[in-house]
Order: structure tokens, then C-alpha cells, then sequence
């Protein structure tokens, strides 16, 4: 076949990922094309709250902290517990710096303040107003959060990409990568071929994918789930494992099993779509054994792995005084349960409720012995203001002691993001089964797995990699295609 190329790059998505991988390889002199499956840009970057992890940053020196990125990589591998590529990691640390500031001379604003989430149960979420916070159990706090939440990144590099000149097509969905001699030379995309020098993969994980794709690789988010029900997340609909059929195609490593974000919470499969809020405050979370397994007010980037823990079998139980003390606005201790939602799931069938602790110990199979010395514990620290396992603060919470008494079952039932995709290096280059790169192929964001591991580092770290490394892709492909 012919040698000409329609552009040098081929840029699969208009996330996070994609728009900064473009703009990076337009910067150095390409000739630069984004394909986008959806109507619009921005991909799940634009939906988020758009916490950015990141150290050794302006924001946090503005604001007296001291930090390093020795320090963040050494907390990053700790935490995944030295499984993710080190190479790859200390790129992303390295690269992460860089990318904030750049940001900021896009026009980026984080709110140069301290910030802090509210005291209660888990929650996936960041800050209201924006600022720097703790992400996850980070010190100093690497999470930059904008006011305006992730659409300002998007708009932004939105914004720079069409002064570079860089294509945009929409509702344009790639169905498959033309590879000749084990080099990849373009797409073809509703029909039309387009040939170019490279093709990076920018098109989002896994979250909206078919089933057996979510079952094969995160199949921790289904093992609190019952049979037929499958898990969701808050993903942008263009992310359907495109990227993972692409990468094989060229005979890509895929790798990233249960790598990313899953998200614990009540399980209540009966309750109507518009449903929203958070269960009261005043709540145990307890395991089979009846037994308190962590503080409830755990970081949300670390609960699904000690649910996992407990084999999954997890349960929140609470009483009638926090029943009743709901309020829908989410200014009371139930953040959003009112008290006529709980009757209701009690007659949906997704709360059990129970005239005593021994009796909804035994409609949980929980142990009721373990159960009522949880709850006569949880009461007596109540009067101390010291709890005597998880040292979680007492303060505006209430003793569960007025039946009825119900109980929800809590699990990992969503995840929010999962990166499954092309083995990359350092230099978001996809490799093949042999650890060879293919010629032409690129990865990053959660088409590019290796960044993100079974333990998700806290808020920002989905979109500090796909920002992050969509620019390293553009700049190594600026490197590899025009010298620079």
C-alpha cells in the first residue's frame, strides 16, 4: 500500500487523555487529527470534580507546604505496594509537576486555600469551592482542586487545541487500527481510512463496556453484587473497552485486572433512579463477625479494599433516632435519607429492619453476640468522645439505641474508574506480549494501563494520569515522529 499519511498522528478520544496528547505532538510540529466517539469533548475528565494529584506544586508552596516528588513516588509505590512498573511511576511523578503548572498557564484557577471534606460517612467527592485538600491519607494534602470542577481542563486545552490548528471530528467512532508488518499506520473509522505515522489510544476504560469485558477484568466489582446485577459508574459513555480491542489488534499486553476505582456504598437495587445522598452518620459498618472493620469515615480511595477484606459481606446499621433525624437537604446527620426513603427500602426489600440488635444480627448472619457488643461499645465511646478502635471523632454523632434497628447491605457495587488497556513504558508507548514496543501505537489515560493500580492513591489520581500522561504521549511522540 501507499506510504502517504493523511497526518502524523491520529488522536483516538477527546478526554483529558487526548486533547493534551494532541496539543503536546501539535506543539512539536504534527500534523495532528481527534477522532471522538461522542457529540462532544471532554470524556469523563469533564464530568469529574477534577482533582488534580500532584506534588511539589506552586499551590502548595503558596500555602507553606513542603513537598517532593521523591516523596510522592515513594507514597505512590508504597501504597500499591511496589506492584505498578517503577520506571513508569516515577515518569508519571515527575511528569504530574509540570502538568499543573502548565494548566495553570492555560488559565486554570486552584483556589489558594486549605481545604477540607465534611466530617461523615465515605463518600466519593472532593470540596465544595475548590483548593488544595488531602486526596486520600496523603501528607502534605496533593490535591488540587479547580472551583469550576474537571470541564475548565477540557475547555481549556479545548481552546488551545483549535488555535494549533489540531482536527476535531465528532460522532466518529474507530472500529479497528490498520497494521501492516507489525506497525500501526492509521484507522479506519465508520468505513474511512485514514493513514498516519502514529495513533495514540485516548479513548477511556472499560466502565460502559459489555459485561463479560467488566466481569473478566474487575471482577471485584462484582463480588458484592447478586447474580444478574451488574456494576456502574459515573464514566463518559464513550468509555467501552474500544481501546482494549484496538491494543490486541496489534497484538498489544493487555494488563490493569481490577486496577483503578472501585467505589464502596449502600447496595440498594430497588430504589428508584432519582434517588441521591448519603446514609446517616450516626452508623456502624460491621462484617460477618458483627465487627466494626474500619473507621466509617475511612478515605473512599481506601474502603474498597478493606471490604474486600471481609470477603465482601458487609453491612451499615443504624436506628430509628437516625431514621427520623434524616433530612433530604443534607444539612441534618443523614445527608440526604429522609425518613419515608428508609420505610420504603425496608418494603423494596433492600433495608432489613428488626425490633432488636439480636434480631437483625440474625437477618444479616451476622453473629448477634458480636453485633450487640459493637453497638453497647459504639454507645459507651459515645459518652467518652473516644473511639477505643478506630479513633474515629465522636462529635455530632448519636448512640444507636432506639429500635426499630435497620441494617443496609454496603459493598463495592460502582467503580469509577478502571484502567485496562496496552502495557505502556515510560514513554507511553504500547508493547506487545514480548515487551517490545509497536511501532506506531501509543497509550495513556485508562487506555494505558501500568499507571494505575489496585490501589487508587486518592482524589486526582484518574485524572492526574490522564492528563499527565496524554502529554507525555504527545511529547514522546513529538520526539519519535519530529526530533523534538
Amino acid at each position: 500500500m501507499s506510504d502517504e499519511v493523511d497526518y502524523d498522528v491520529i488522536v483516538i478520544g477527546a478526554g483529558g487523555s487526548g486533547l493534551a496528547g494532541a496539543i503536546w505532538a501539535a506543539e512539536a510540529g504534527c500534523k495532528v487529527i481527534i477522532l471522538e466517539s461522542e457529540d462532544r469533548v471532554g470524556g469523563s475528565t469533564a464530568l469529574s470534580d477534577g482533582v488534580f494529584n500532584a506534588a511539589d506544586t506552586s499551590l502548595q508552596r503558596k500555602l507553606g507546604f513542603t513537598d517532593s516528588i521523591d516523596e510522592y513516588y515513594d507514597y505512590y509505590m508504597t501504597l500499591n505496594a511496589w506492584r505498578q512498573p517503577a520506571a513508569l511511576i516515577r515518569t508519571f511523578c515527575d511528569e504530574a509537576t509540570p502538568t499543573v503548572e502548565w494548566l495553570i498557564s492555560l488559565g486554570v484557577n486552584y483556589p489558594e486555600r486549605v481545604a477540607k471534606k465534611p466530617k461523615q460517612t465515605v463518600v466519593v467527592g472532593s470540596v465544595d469551592g475548590g483548593g488544595l485538600y488531602a486526596a486520600g491519607v496523603e501528607y502534605p494534602p496533593r490535591g488540587h482542586c479547580p472551583a469550576e470542577g474537571g470541564s475548565i481542563y477540557t475547555s481549556l486545552m479545548d481552546n488551545r487545541r483549535a488555535v494549533l490548528g489540531v482536527e476535531l471530528v465528532l460522532n466518529t467512532r474507530v472500529q479497528q487500527l490498520i497494521v501492516e508488518d507489525g506497525a500501526v499506520k492509521g484507522v479506519v473509522a465508520d468505513g474511512q481510512t485514514l493513514r498516519s505515522r502514529a495513533v495514540l489510544l485516548a479513548c477511556g476504560g472499560i466502565s460502559h463496556a459489555d459485561p463479560e469485558m467488566i466481569h473478566t477484568w474487575f471482577p471485584d466489582a462484582y463480588e458484592t453484587l447478586p447474580p444478574g446485577y451488574h456494576p456502574t459508574g459515573p464514566a463518559g459513555p464513550g468509555h467501552r473497552g474500544d481501546g482494549v480491542h484496538m491494543a490486541r489488534q496489534a497484538g498489544a499486553d493487555i494488563i490493569g485486572k481490577n486496577c483503578g476505582l472501585a467505589t464502596s456504598g449502600p447496595f440498594l437495587p430497588n430504589a428508584p433512579p432519582i434517588w441521591h445522598g448519603y446514609n446517616p452518620s450516626s452508623v456502624v459498618y460491621v462484617n460477618v463477625k458483627g465487627q466494626r472493620f474500619a473507621p466509617e469515615t475511612a478515605p473512599y480511595a481506601v474502603m474498597p479494599g478493606l471490604v474486600k477484606a471481609q470477603g465482601y459481606n458487609c453491612w451499615g446499621v443504624f436506628d430509628e433516632a437516625a431514621r427520623l433525624r434524616s433530612d433530604p437537604t443534607g444539612s441534618g446527620y443523614a445527608h440526604g435519607w429522609d425518613p419515608q426513603f428508609v420505610l420504603d427500602s425496608v418494603a423494596r426489600g433492600d433495608i432489613l429492619q428488626a425490633d432488636t440488635i439480636e434480631e437483625l444480627a440474625v437477618k444479616c448472619g451476622t453473629r448477634p453476640g458480636g453485633l450487640r457488643t459493637t453497638i453497647d461499645q459504639f454507645n459507651e465511646d459515645m459518652v467518652t468522645g473516644h473511639d477505643r478502635w478506630f479513633l474515629r471523632d465522636m462529635e455530632a454523632l448519636h448512640p444507636i439505641a432506639q429500635g426499630p434497628f435497620y441494617a443496609f447491605r454496603y459493598g463495592n457495587s460502582t467503580f469509577v474508574v478502571a484502567s485496562v488497556g496496552p502495557r505502556i513504558d515510560s514513554g507511553a508507548h504500547a508493547l506487545d506480549e514480548d515487551g517490545q514496543i509497536i511501532p506506531g501505537l501509543y497509550a495513556a489515560g485508562e487506555a494505558g494501563a501500568g499507571v494505575l493500580g489496585e490501589r487508587y492513591v486518592g482524589g486526582g489520581n484518574g485524572v492526574a494520569n490522564a492528563i499527565t500522561m496524554g502529554r507525555v504521549a504527545g511529547m514522546t511522540i513529538g520526539k519519535d515522529l519530529m526530533g523534538k
